[in-house]
Parts: structure tokens; C-alpha cells; sequence
């Protein structure tokens, strides 16, 4: 991602008169012991070969541990790709640390190589007694060494309960029908599960130049539920001041698509429809954040489309860290990230971050809309914008 420029991702979202399930994933970057930022990008990690991490043995310890990704939904697959520059003149496909100048012009022939290691895990659900509620269900490292490459994830995670009847699991991870009152309330055995990502640079390079290195890589579900992470490299002691980076995620939390009964009647900004969450997290680089209906980022309306019909929508952000009141999304509006105490999920450690995560709502301008049936789309367009 280039200084100054700013970042969009499309999320789409349907009207249907059909109710179809709730998307339930969810991902999102926690630091741990990790950093994004201040990787050397011309040392050697040893091994140096991706076949000789596929064991038992964790990495995490190493410096190239980035920290965790966190994921609540369903069993799924996490698929990791480049996101960011292609490097140029490579020849083994992995990922790249590219070189970024002052003013932020990329140079994708100066790069450093690397590829990463995974290890998957779970959080346990909170027990009366106090215990080790860290699982480490997988016991072995899968190696990603190529842009697309994935790590399954056999188990689900998250808070949701089963009814009376139905299988569920207690806070041991054990299964058995639910009867009310046995502790097998849970629908997935863990409350969360995390990935421990770990990057090897096997020093492999071309052309580096003292100064900043950047990479992009997004993790997404199965269901498309994506999550960025901008990673900032450094080669020798640069005299300048280095380029934004931060993780970035927008996970959708409606049906696609939805019925517009779930629409209906809501005309006020308390009222708004919560469509998706968006989450704004960085140790160092503070932010602002704007929606707009297309990909310039310009003042068009809001709408929803389908063939020869369509009708408008208003849009609202509610910001949850930090705490503020709802407020319209207008055109051109931005929204402002401050310094938070920002806690992992996984054990609880706080950390100081320039954070912005909230709620995305729609509704509508008044009760007089009354779409003709059929499926009607719409595309908000996010755009992250490095202060």
C-alpha cells in the first residue's frame, strides 16, 4: 500500500423477499507478542527451507512472528494472498517485501523473499474454575509458501448456544446432546480459534536499498470475510520517516441476500439496519475513514440496484471503539481513529493503539419506498486513508 494513498474494498449487499441465514465469521489481528512493523528484510531465518517447519515445532518465538489472527464462524478454510505490490524479476512465487520511497513510490524490483508458517488454536469457553483455556488442537505448523495457499480450520468458534435436544459442546470441548442443564450449551467447542503467523525470510533478495520495505497480505474465509494486513519491512538505517501501516478488516454480519422486511420501516440513523463491522487497528499510524457508493470516493447516492428499478438508502456508522453516538454517513464524511487501550482476546493483555471499530448500518429515507420485487444490489466502498 503506497504513502497517502488510500484503500477500498467493496462489500455487497443483496435485497431479496427470502430469508436466508446470517453470515456468523469473523477475523481480526491480534499483536500479541507480534508486530506489522520493522521486519529485517535482509536477514536469514534459520531453517531456511519451508519443508523444514511442517512439525510439531512452534515458531512463534522467532522475529518474524506477526501475531494472531483471530476467527469466530464455522469450520472454514483461511486462504492467505498478496495483496499489495508484485514483485518483479522473482522466481519461486512467495511472498515479497517491496521497496516503498519516501514519497511513497513503489519499486517492486527491490524485494526481499519470504513465505509463512501457521499454527492454528483454540480458546477454550470460560470455566468456573480457573484453568489453561489455550488448546493447541492442531500439534503441527502448515507451511504457506505460495500467494493463495490456505490452512484449514476443522472446528468452529464463537459464543452461540444450542436449543434444548440439539448436540452441543461444554467448556471441555467434549460433545453430547444439550438437555438444559448438562453443559453441552455450546454450538462450536471453542470461543475462539487463532492463527500464529510467522513469516521466514530465507534471504533471499534483489536490489535492496537502505530504507522501507511494505507487503500486503489478506487472510479471507471460505464466505469471503476478509482481513488486511500491512506489513512494513526496513533495510539498513533509514533517514526518513517510514510509511503508515495497520491492520484492516471489514466482516459482514447480514445475509447476502437479505429480505427487505429486515429493511423496512427503518428511517432514522437508531433505527439503521447493522449490515457489517469494521475494524481499524495500528501501533503507530493514526487514520481517518470514509464510505462512499463508488470507487472514486466522490458524492454519488446511496442506492440499491436492480433491473430498470431501484431506490435510495442512507448509511450510518456507530462507532464502538472508541464509544460514539451514531451518526449518518453522508458523502464525504470522515471518521477518525484515537489512541485506545485495545485488549487481546486470547489472554487478556492490553495494548495502546490508534484504533476506529464500529457497526455499518442502512436505512432508509422515509416509509413511502416500496420496491418492486426482485434481487437489488448495492456496493459501499471503504476507504482507509494513513495520517
Amino acid at each position: 500500500m503506497r504513502l497517502g494513498k488510500k484503500i477500498l474494498l467493496p462489500i455487497l449487499f443483496s435485497l431479496l423477499f427470502s430469508m436466508i441465514s446470517l453470515y456468523s465469521d469473523s477475523l481480526s489481528y491480534d499483536m500479541a507478542t507480534g508486530t506489522l512493523t520493522d521486519f529485517n528484510v535482509n536477514t536469514k531465518d534459520n531453517p531456511r527451507n519451508p519443508h523444514q517447519y511442517k512439525n510439531g515445532t512452534e515458531v512463534w518465538t522467532k522475529s518474524g512472528f506477526v501475531g494472531r489472527v483471530v476467527y469466530t464462524g464455522p469450520p472454514t478454510t483461511l486462504s492467505f494472498t498478496n495483496t499489495g505490490p508484485d514483485a518483479t524479476g522473482t522466481s519461486n512465487n512467495r511472498f515479497y517485501f517491496t521497496y516503498i520511497s519516501s514519497s511513497g513510490e513503489s519499486y517492486p524490483g527491490r524485494w526481499s523473499e519470504f513465505f509463512l508458517v501457521l499454527r492454528a488454536k483454540g480458546l477454550r469457553h470460560p470455566k468456573e474454575q480457573p484453568s489453561d483455556r489455550q488448546h493447541d488442537f492442531s500439534g503441527i505448523n502448515t507451511v504457506v509458501e505460495h500467494p493463495g495457499e490456505t490452512i484449514t480450520i476443522p472446528h468452529g468458534a464463537g459464543s452461540e448456544e444450542v436449543a434444548v435436544g440439539e448436540e452441543g459442546y461444554n467448556v471441555d470441548g467434549a460433545k453430547d446432546v444439550y438437555n438444559g442443564s448438562n453443559g453441552y450449551k455450546y454450538k462450536y467447542p471453542y470461543t475462539y480459534i487463532w492463527v500464529d503467523v510467522t513469516l521466514i525470510r530465507p534471504q533471499i533478495t534483489q536490489g535492496l536499498w537502505t530504507g522501507y520495505y511494505e507487503s500486503e497480505i489478506t487472510v479471507s474465509t471460505q464466505s469471503l470475510t476478509s482481513h488486511i494486513l500491512l506489513l512494513r519491512g526496513k533495510y539498513g538505517w533509514p533517514l526518513v520517516d517510514p510509511p503508515p501501516f495497520y491492520s484492516f478488516g471489514v466482516t459482514k454480519t447480514i445475509a447476502d441476500p437479505f429480505p427487505f422486511s429486515e429493511l423496512e420501516g427503518r428511517t432514522t440513523t437508531t433505527q439503521a439496519l447493522k449490515v457489517a463491522e469494521v475494524s481499524y487497528i495500528s501501533s503507530e499510524t493514526a487514520a481517518t475513514i470514509h464510505f462512499a457508493a463508488n470507487a472514486a470516493g466522490t458524492s454519488d447516492p446511496f442506492s440499491f440496484h436492480c433491473e430498470g428499478s431501484s431506490f435510495p438508502y442512507y448509511l450510518a456508522f456507530k462507532a464502538t471503539n472508541p464509544n460514539r453516538s451514531v451518526e449518518q454517513a453522508a458523502p464525504g464524511q470522515t471518521f477518525a481513529t484515537e489512541i485506545e487501550q485495545v485488549w487481546s482476546p486470547i489472554d487478556s493483555t492490553p495494548s495502546d493503539m490508534h484504533v476506529l471499530q464500529g457497526d455499518l448500518k442502512i436505512y432508509l429515507p422515509d416509509n413511502q419506498v416500496q420496491p418492486a420485487e426482485g434481487v437489488y444490489t448495492a456496493t459501499v466502498y471503504c476507504f482507509v486513508t494513513p495520517q
